[in-house]
């Protein structure tokens, strides 16, 4: 039987023998009854002071096991968030990174289509120079549309280089900034070093002069560090500093 139910009980025999004490007429006749009223009101306070301390216990400990399991749902769903978005950043990254290779590739063949169409222009114009009446392969060489050919293939693969660097900058990936730039141990990695200072290049010592292979970033950090020269200029002994 519950405590509850013992309580309502109790003070319905109660009530039950006061009204029939009323009733009868001998609520004055029965005087020994009372203490024992006395003491089943006291019990039953008692009894019913139990009842509510156990019930608030109950109660705490009830909200106390709901906050927890509220916390503890609270902390698997941040911990599942994380989780998801530190997969979904990871794909990424080897999906941005798989991209490097193909950019490195087409800036060589960008760089040397450059200088083959300078050295072809150098001596085209040499041949025309020293010799007006020339071989037809000579006469290929040299033609404008030959050169238009040239010049549009390097057009698509810029084109290209720039859709792939677009798609870099999309995911928060950007070059490293090298050439002309102080020497940046977490950004850079010399691969050499000269004395000598190239073509429009101002620098001072230890300042990047070239850049070997190009490095990246994201708000994360270093992606792939950047291969560099490092300007390093003769003292007064003629020995690099």
């Amino acid at each position: 039987m519950s405590t509850h139910r013992q309580v309502w009980e109790t003070i319905a025999r109660l009530l039950q023998r006061v009204e029939s004490s009323i009733s009868d007429g001998t609520t004055t006749s029965r005087p020994s009854e009372t203490p024992n009223l006395e003491q089943e009101i006291r019990k039953l306070a008692k009894t019913q002071h139990k009842a509510n301390l156990l019930a608030e216990e109950q109660n705490t400990q009830m909200s106390q096991a709901l906050a927890l399991g509220q916390a503890a749902q609270e902390q698997n769903s941040r911990l599942i968030k994380n989780l998801s978005a530190e997969h979904a950043a990871n794909a990424q990254k080897d999906t941005l990174e798989a991209i490097l290779p193909a950019l490195d590739g087409l800036e060589h063949a960008i760089a040397s289509g450059q200088r083959y169409l300078k050295t072809r222009d150098l001596a085209t114009l040499g041949l025309t120079n020293r010799n007006p009446g020339l071989t037809p392969q000579q006469a290929l060489l040299v033609s404008p549309a030959d050169r238009a050919v040239l010049a549009g293939w390097l057009d698509g693969l810029n084109l290209v280089r720039e859709r792939l660097l677009a798609i870099l900058e999309a995911g928060d990936v950007t070059p490293i900034a090298c050439i002309g730039q102080p020497f940046d141990p977490y950004q850079h990695i010399a691969v050499g070093t000269t004395n000598q200072l190239p073509d429009g290049v101002l620098a001072t010592n230890n300042s990047v002069v070239a850049e070997e292979r190009r490095g990246y970033r994201s708000p994360a950090g270093v992606i792939r560090f950047a291969e560099v020269i490092v300007y390093r200029p003769l003292n007064s002994f003629g020995e690099q500093q």
